[in-house]
């Protein structure tokens, strides 16, 4: 081959590398939209969640519960002090969203296996009596008696 020929075959390459190099950027894209962006999104359920036995699925279903009860909590009494979690009033409500529709999602899933069903507000409600029976109240002061001795 000559010089000259490797010049068009160097320039060629050199095209051609360009060429593939923006094939993704010229391309049309197709926007794909949600036909109903009312829908909610599908159910929590994780891969391994399907594949649990009935004790295992209600194990889960009680932590989610569990969850639940603490935001619930949490939402209610305000952010703690000093632990800087300036976002916990905006991220909170949409976890409280996220465990709500875990609870339902695992509460098909025991029905659709078979098992004892858990019912996802009842649960939240003794996780959450549970949780506010165990802070103590601050007691009122000692009363201290005078003797008149």
């Amino acid at each position: 081959m000559s010089e000259r020929d490797n010049i068009r075959v160097a320039r060629l390459g050199l095209l051609c590398s360009f060429v593939c190099g923006l094939g993704g950027c010229v391309t049309n894209t197709i926007p794909v939209t949600d036909p109903n962006p009312f829908d909610p999104p599908p159910y929590m359920l994780l891969p391994v969640d399907e594949s649990m036995t009935c004790s295992g699925i209600a194990s889960s279903f009680r932590f989610a519960a569990r969850r639940a009860a603490l935001l619930e909590y949490w939402l209610s009494v305000g952010p703690l002090a000093g632990y800087g979690n300036e976002r916990f009033p905006l991220d909170a409500p949409k976890q409280l969203v996220d465990e709500r529709r875990r609870l339902d999602a695992l509460s098909d899933l025991q029905r659709f296996k078979g098992c004892t069903v858990m019912e996802p507000g009842p649960a939240v409600v003794e996780e959450r009596a549970r949780l506010e029976g165990s802070i103590v109240p601050s007691s009122p002061p000692p009363v201290v008696l005078k003797s008149r001795g």
